[in-house]
């Protein structure tokens, strides 16, 4: 009996170890992913906020490196700098948050994103506001940007 349940714990202690190495694994190799520089803009709101197609604002960089974020708008002007974030992929969608500051707002910015290839999106909201659900722009209140990876 004792060997019986020594042998149970050692091999579920081993799994949730396995897990745990194999999902800090999975965290590490996305992240890398997500490093780079990407370019495109904000979409602008449609009907309701859903969609849009045109680009409201012009992101000319976002660079995603060391665990922070940088970013300048279509003339080459900074937009903000992020301190460092955080990813959740275990959520559905991924979740996004980073820490830092606009010209306007400061704080945690907590979204949601997907990476498709070479096309990363991202919806934020602005500090203090919940996290967005869904993909899509609304003045003052949340950010979705639409991005490409600059080679």
């Amino acid at each position: 009996m004792k060997s019986t349940c020594l042998r149970l714990l050692l091999t579920t202690g081993l799994a949730f170890g396995l897990a745990a190495t194999s999902f800090a694994q999975n965290e590490q190799a996305e992240r890398a992913k997500l490093e780079g520089t990407w370019v495109g803009g904000v979409r602008a709101p449609a009907g309701k906020g859903k969609g849009g197609s045109a680009t409201m604002v012009q992101i000319s960089e976002l660079v995603i490196k060391d665990g922070k974020l940088t970013a300048k708008d279509g003339k080459g002007l900074g937009l903000g700098a992020g301190t460092g974030y955080t990813i959740n992929l275990k959520s559905n969608p991924k979740t996004f948050d980073a820490v830092g500051k606009t010209k306007e707002k400061q704080g945690n910015f907590q979204g949601i994103y997907r990476l498709n290839g070479d096309t990363l999106e991202w919806c934020a909201a602005n500090p203090g506001i919940a996290r967005p659900k869904d993909f899509f722009t609304t003045p003052q209140v949340q950010f979705h940007l639409v991005l490409q990876r600059k080679k």
